[in-house]
C-alpha cells in the first residue's frame, strides 16, 4: 500500500504566534462552525492572536479573491485591498498574517512576491492607501495559512486530544486520505510545507494523530472548484468531473474519511457526491472535513453546537462512531430558537 508518510521536501518557516486571523468570504457561510474553530483552537494552546476589530476602520474585508480570479478587478485593486489589512494587523501590533482560505492565502503571497520583484511598487501603494482610507502600508513579516499553525502545533494538540483517529472497536487506525487546496500548494509550492508533489500539511497531523494515510494516484488532483467552473452553470459539470476521479481514485483504498484546508475543496467534495449519487447511482459516502473540524471533533468539543457537522451533505456520524465519539442526533437541526436569534454565540 502506497502511504504519504514520507518526510516533507521543505519545511518552511512557520511563526509561533503574534497572528492576524483574516476570515474567508465562503467558509463560514457553507460550514460556519470551521471558521469559529481557528481561533477556539488557537486560544487552547494559548497564542496571541487577533482578527479584525469591530469599528468600521479595522473591520477585515475579502481578499479579492473571487474577483481578481475571475478577471473581475485590477491587480492594483487587490494590492490595496491586502495593503489595508497588512495595516489594520500592523495597528494591532500583529506581524504575521494567517488566513482561513487558501486562495486568500495565495493572494497574499502574490502580493508579496510583487513587493519584492517590482522596484518603486510599495511607495505607489503606500500612497494609493493614503489617499483611499489615511492608513500607510506596512509588509508582514510572514503570511501563513491556518494549517500551517496546526501543522507546527500538531504534537501539542496531540497531547490534548480525548479521541484518536483509531477504530475504537479494532484498534486499527482509520485510514484518511488528504486533498490540499491548489491555492496553498500549487502556487507557491515553496511556501507550502513539503511543496506540491510531497505535501505534507495535511498528512502530518493525520500521522501525529493516529491515523493512517494514504498516497492515493489522483492526490493532487483539484477538487474541480476553480472559479469559473462552480461559478457559472454550463461549466459546474467540470467540477462534478473532477470530485468524482478523485473519488474514483480513492476508493480502493475505502478510506474513512477526506480531510482539506480549503473552504472551496471541503464543500465541493462533501456536496457533489450528493450529485454524482443522483446522476451515476453511485454512492460513495466519504465524509469530509476540514483540518479543524477533525481537530474539534477528536478534542471532544460537541459535533453539533462547536463543530457544526450538520452542514456537511455526506453524514459524518459514521466516522464519529468508528472512533466512538458520542453525539445527541437531535441536535442535527438547529432550534427553533436560534431561527430568531440575530447572533449565536459558539461556548
Amino acid at each position: 500500500m502506497a502511504t504519504a508518510t514520507m518526510a516533507p521536501e521543505k519545511i518552511k518557516e512557520i511563526p509561533e504566534n503574534n497572528y492576524f486571523l483574516t476570515p474567508s468570504c465562503i467558509l463560514g457561510a457553507v460550514n460556519p462552525g470551521t471558521e469559529a474553530l481557528i481561533g477556539r483552537i488557537y486560544d487552547l494552546l494559548g497564542l496571541h492572536w487577533k482578527a479584525a476589530g469591530d469599528s468600521p476602520e479595522s473591520q477585515c474585508t475579502c481578499c479579492t479573491g473571487f474577483s481578481s480570479h475571475g478577471d473581475l478587478i485590477s491587480i492594483e485593486s487587490t494590492l490595496l485591498v491586502t495593503a489595508r489589512l497588512w495595516s489594520v494587523a500592523a495597528e494591532m501590533g500583529l506581524e504575521n498574517i494567517t488566513t482561513a482560505c487558501v486562495t486568500s492565502y495565495a493572494i497574499h503571497n502574490e502580493c508579496l512576491e510583487m513587493y519584492e520583484r517590482e522596484p518603486g511598487l510599495e511607495e505607489r501603494v503606500d500612497g494609493w492607501l493614503r489617499q483611499a482610507c489615511g492608513r500607510r502600508l506596512r509588509i508582514p513579516k510572514h503570511v501563513v495559512h491556518g494549517s500551517d499553525i496546526l501543522y507546527r502545533y500538531r504534537e501539542a494538540l496531540a497531547e490534548k486530544l480525548r479521541y484518536r483517529l483509531v477504530d475504537h472497536k479494532t484498534g486499527h487506525a482509520l485510514r484518511i486520505v488528504d486533498h490540499v487546496g491548489c491555492h496553498y500548494a500549487k502556487v507557491f509550492p515553496e511556501k507550502s510545507i513539503g511543496g506540491a508533489e510531497s505535501c505534507d500539511v495535511l498528512t502530518g497531523p493525520i500521522r501525529s494523530w493516529g491515523g493512517e494515510t494514504v498516497d492515493y494516484p489522483e492526490r493532487r488532483h483539484c477538487c474541480g472548484m476553480g472559479f469559473r467552473q462552480c461559478a457559472i452553470r454550463p461549466n459546474r459539470g467540470y467540477t462534478m468531473a473532477c470530485v468524482l476521479k478523485k473519488l474514483e481514485s480513492m476508493e480502493p483504498w475505502k478510506p474513512d474519511a477526506i480531510l482539506t484546508n480549503c473552504p472551496g475543496c471541503n464543500l465541493f467534495l462533501d456536496k457533489e457526491q450528493w450529485a454524482i449519487l443522483q446522476i451515476t447511482g453511485v454512492e460513495y459516502n466519504v465524509p469530509t472535513l476540514s483540518y479543524t473540524e477533525l481537530a474539534g471533533l477528536l478534542l471532544g468539543w460537541d459535533p453539533y453546537d462547536v463543530v457544526g457537522i450538520q452542514s456537511h451533505t455526506v453524514p459524518v456520524e459514521p466516522l464519529l462512531d468508528k472512533i466512538g465519539i458520542p453525539y445527541d442526533k437531535s441536535k442535527e437541526w438547529l432550534p427553533k430558537e436560534w431561527l430568531t436569534q440575530e447572533k449565536v454565540e459558539v461556548v
